[in-house]
């Protein structure tokens, strides 16, 4: 697979790499501006980010990753405090770790229900365990296989919910389109909105349309990007949940108009869709429209 060919990306080089024992060869942490350790896991094709958000009374920690191996004794090396576990969004690059920090927060809806319930399996996330989405192949110790994501409990998170962590203050914000439970956390005070997948510098999904994903809404997508481009000051830091760390909040904007401009076109042939890219689709058409730094992955129709 060509990403495995991809040099370490240089964006790690602008970010204080903290050294850690709790790695298990997989973690990556760093400290971030605002009081925030990003946890990467740079191994794998998704190159998911999960946040540990530090307050004087209590932290939180945004998702739980892929779950290829234990994360809590690498977050209570970085915190022995409290610690408040909320999900960006259902999909199993994010919740890989929830069972050990239940109940986790969801904004639930019935996929997350189900998934919660019964956790998922290997075969549930398509080609995405397949040995070349591993950048030097299958970790010491992972088995494809077995690899599975235990249920969890949640508990229900609302819009407009805050989450105070002592001198600091956590609001949710629904934000629909990538998956009907993706939510943002939003640090008016700090100026950080942590966008979970609804925006980063890579292939945004807006074309899933199954259980283990859920279904998402391009057209709810554009609206959300649209609401957020005007309610989030231009001087806000995104920090966002694959790929590179930061980014700014001009990216709203110019996501609902790359997902404005989807929608008017319709209908459009397929284009080459990257395997990494593709999930459980079961034959359904893909196209893939290119933003600055960024894409949209969406079914032909323009609808689903």
């Amino acid at each position: 697979m060509e990403w495995r060919d991809v040099p370490r990306r240089a964006y790690y080089d602008k970010y204080e790499r903290v050294q850690v024992k709790n790695d298990f060869g997989w973690y990556e942490v760093y400290r971030l501006p605002g009081n925030v350790y990003g946890i990467a896991e740079p191994q794998h094709f998704q190159e998911v980010n999960f946040y540990l958000i530090l307050g004087q009374e209590r932290a939180l920690l945004l998702d739980t990753g892929m779950g290829f191996f234990p994360v809590e004794p690498l977050i209570r090396e970085l915190y022995d405090g409290e610690i408040i576990a909320v999900n960006s969004h259902f999909h199993f690059d994010h919740i890989g770790n929830n069972h050990t920090f239940e109940p986790v927060w969801d904004y639930t809806d019935e996929y997350v229900r189900k998934v919660a319930e019964r956790g998922l399996v290997s075969a549930d996330t398509g080609a995405q365990m397949d040995e070349e989405m591993f950048k030097y192949g299958y970790p010491q110790g992972f088995d494809p296989k077995t690899f599975h994501i235990p249920p969890f409990a949640y508990r229900k998170v609302e819009d407009g919910q805050e989450f105070d962590l002592g001198g600091r203050t956590l609001k949710v914000l629904h934000t629909p389109g990538h998956s009907f439970d993706s939510i943002m956390l939003y640090d008016e005070a700090g100026k950080i909105l942590f966008t979970g997948d609804t925006f980063y510098l890579g292939a945004l999904y807006a074309h899933f349309a199954c259980d283990q994903f859920g279904h998402s809404d391009i057209r709810q997508y554009q609206q959300t990007m649209e609401r957020l481009r005007h309610l989030i000051p231009a001087d806000v830091k995104l920090y966002c949940s694959h790929n590179d760390f930061i980014t700014h909040a001009g990216r709203l904007g110019e996501t609902a108009d790359l997902l404005h401009a989807i929608i008017e076109d319709g209908n459009r042939e397929s284009g080459e869709v990257n395997l990494g890219h593709q999930y459980l689709e079961e034959g359904r058409m893909l196209n893939e429209r290119f933003g600055d730094g960024f894409s949209v992955v969406y079914a032909v129709d323009g609808k689903k």
